[in-house]
C-alpha cells in the first residue's frame, strides 16, 4: 500500500468524486477531493498532490485551463484528465503536461496501472 501517495481528485460530480474516494482510500491512498478548478488550484497552492485527477467538463474553471494552471504552481504534481470521450482531448492534455487521460466511467484497472506507473 502507497499510503504516502497524495491524490487530487477535481470533478463536479458528486458520485464521480465518491467512487475515487472509496475505491482509492481502500487501495490505501491519502485521496482530497474538490468540486471544480478554482477549488483545485486553492487547494495545490498549501498542499502537495502526487497525482491530481481532472474532469475536463467542469462549470467555474475547465480542466484544460484547470491543468495549465496546476502546471504553473505544482509541476511535479502528475496529471490525468478525465473525460468521456477522452480521445478528443487527449492530444490537448498532453500539450498540456497531462500523463494520461482515461474514460468516464473509468476502468478501475487502468487507473490502477496509471498510478502504478507514476509512482515507479
Amino acid at each position: 500500500m502507497q499510503k504516502n501517495i497524495k491524490i487530487l481528485v477535481v470533478d463536479d460530480e458528486e458520485v464521480m468524486r465518491s467512487l475515487f474516494t472509496d475505491i482509492l482510500q481502500d487501495e490505501g491512498y491519502n485521496v482530497t477531493t474538490v468540486h471544480n478548478g478554482k477549488e483545485a488550484l486553492d487547494k495545490v497552492k498549501t498542499e502537495f498532490f502526487d497525482i491530481a485527477f481532472i474532469d475536463v467538463h467542469m462549470p467555474v474553471m475547465d480542466g484544460i485551463k484547470t491543468l495549465q494552471a496546476l502546471k504553473e504552481i505544482t509541476p511535479k504534481t502528475a496529471s490525468v484528465m478525465m473525460d468521456s470521450m477522452p480521445s478528443y482531448v487527449l492530444d490537448e492534455s498532453k500539450k498540456q503536461g497531462a500523463v494520461a487521460c482515461i474514460g468516464k466511467p473509468f476502468d478501475i484497472r487502468e487507473v490502477r496501472s496509471i498510478i502504478n506507473g507514476i509512482i515507479k
